[in-house]
């Protein structure tokens, strides 16, 4: 395991995005792997057991443990009562809402691999990449074009320093057709309460 957060230690080093890696304690994020059956020997575990958290680019939060400051995974795969999460394992958010989840069951395609529930358009949709190559993907990958239409103007400036378990609320919502990203009002919530909200709304809509 500690040869695993050796190469992820690499690829931070050869990252062109902002990195902050929030340190953690060993014993805590065994004692969520175990919680969750993690296996020790996964990239996840290494993530898990050895941080609380690493934000890139001020916008994709990938998830260690947990603790006073920080929801982890234990806390995000625990609270989610949404029959959305049914089957999906959360690894990561991002500022806008969105969830990167591994597809232990709720697909039939695709499973084990990563996918993308989409606060733009309310629906999971398939990333093709196994944990370890999402990790990469969003430390050395071109995630400007992917979340084009979600960034405003001045994002980077009014994302830096958010609290940890906040992001922004957009409205009108990035789903909508109303919705124009550069002059939409913008809020920090708490993450969870996007995230039921967005699951209502996918309930409503589709």
């Amino acid at each position: 395991m500690d040869n695993i957060w050796k190469k992820l230690q690499d690829l931070f080093c050869k990252s062109n995005y902002d990195i902050i890696i929030y340190d953690g304690v060993k014993e805590i994020g065994k004692n969520e792997c175990d919680k969750l059956n993690i296996p020790y020997d996964s990239a996840l575990a290494s993530v898990v057991m050895n941080c609380s958290g690493i934000i890139v680019d001020n916008w994709i939060k990938i998830l260690g443990h947990g603790n006073e400051n920080r929801n982890g995974v234990l806390h995000h795969n625990s609270i989610a009562k949404s029959s959305y999460l049914d089957g999906m394992f959360i690894v990561a958010t991002d500022i806008v809402g969105g969830i990167y989840a591994i597809n232990i069951s709720r697909f039939h395609v695709d499973k084990s691999v990563i996918w993308y529930f989409a606060p733009d358009t309310l629906e999971w949709e398939s990333m093709s990449m196994k944990y370890i190559d999402f990790i990469a993907w969003t430390l050395t990958g071109n995630i400007n074009d992917f979340y084009e239409s979600m960034r405003w103007n001045n994002w980077r400036e009014e994302c830096k320093n958010m609290e940890y378990n906040t992001c922004k609320l957009i409205y009108p919502f990035l789903w909508s057709k109303e919705c124009d990203i550069n002059s939409a009002t913008k809020r920090n919530v708490i993450f969870d309460e996007l995230m039921n909200l967005n699951f209502d709304y996918a309930e409503k809509i589709q």
